[in-house]
């Protein structure tokens, strides 16, 4: 892995840590379907125009159901349930429980290549040390189906990465991105339909942007750019730095509080990202 790419997963974690204190903000105004739909509508939005200058949808056409495929797992789903799951559980816990995405991630990579490198299998397992470490003992004040329901969209998501690597090679970042934000809003449709909603404030309608365009539109195109330059395993890493950024966000500006066993499990997730992002390619047989 090159610096540039290192760079680029150190920011795709800082903007996916963000997006679960965006979406505890969001919350306190919009349902749940109405912000899936709203992120990404807004997200089409941004990137189809974007997409259609770039003439990349036509490889989008030629493999319609491969695209439906990516866009189901990787973001139709996945949204749901983190909007969902977010009316139960903390904005900080809800990053700490999605940080098993690199696990899941590697482990159906490691199945589909029957192999893994040994630093990348290092650095998975410290991940998940610092996960484990990082994870608070007050789940019970939590709501079990919404802690569940996180750790289902963390494998959706590394499924949906390993599926676009494994099918989608040929299709360029903006392209897939753009696609399925068009996939994923139509599906959401219907259940918007059924739901009320009222006109939110100024901050609500800010969040709501930042969490649309900038935590969905730019991280999405960032993630399958990363999938085509590092691969999907590695790619995933970015999901063992965002509950550090999504600790720090929430608790500068929710309140929420930083103990010392989230500073080590930070410091454990760190070091695992590092260990498996710069791994060589030394192979583990199963």
């Amino acid at each position: 892995m090159t610096r540039r790419d290192a760079l680029l997963l150190v920011l795709l974690g800082a903007i996916w840590g963000s997006i679960y204190p965006l979406t505890a903000v969001v919350l306190r105004e919009l349902s749940p379907p109405t912000i899936v739909f709203l992120r990404t509508a807004l997200s089409a939005l941004v990137l189809v125009p974007l997409a259609v200058r770039g003439g990349v949808l036509s490889a989008v056409r030629a493999r319609p159901g491969a695209v439906l495929i990516a866009a189901v797992l990787q973001v139709t789903i996945p949204l749901i349930l983190l909007t969902v799951a977010q009316q139960y559980v903390a904005a900080g816990l809800t990053g700490i429980l999605v940080a098993t995405q690199p696990v899941w991630a590697a482990v159906l990579a490691a199945a589909t290549n029957r192999s893994m490198p040994l630093r990348l299998l290092t650095g998975v397992l410290l991940g998940l040390a610092g996960v484990v470490v990082l994870f608070p003992f007050d789940l019970g004040s939590s709501s079990t189906w919404g802690a569940l329901a996180l750790v289902a969209a963390a494998g959706c998501i590394a499924a949906g990465s390993v599926w676009t690597e494994r099918v989608l090679p040929e299709v360029p970042p903006l392209g897939t991105a753009a696609a399925t934000m068009m996939v994923s809003t139509l599906t959401i449709v219907p259940f918007v339909s059924l739901t009320a909603t009222q006109i939110p404030n100024l901050l609500t309608v800010g969040s709501l942007l930042i969490l649309s365009v900038v935590a969905t539109a730019g991280a999405l195109v960032l993630f399958y750019t990363l999938i085509h330059r590092v691969g999907a395993a590695r790619a995933n890493l970015a999901g063992y730095l965002d509950p550090g950024f999504a600790v720090v966000y929430s608790a500068i500006f929710l309140g929420e509080s930083i103990t010392w066993g989230a500073i080590i499990g930070l410091v454990l997730i760190l070091m695992g990202s590092y260990v498996g992002a710069t791994g060589q390619p030394m192979k583990v047989r199963s």
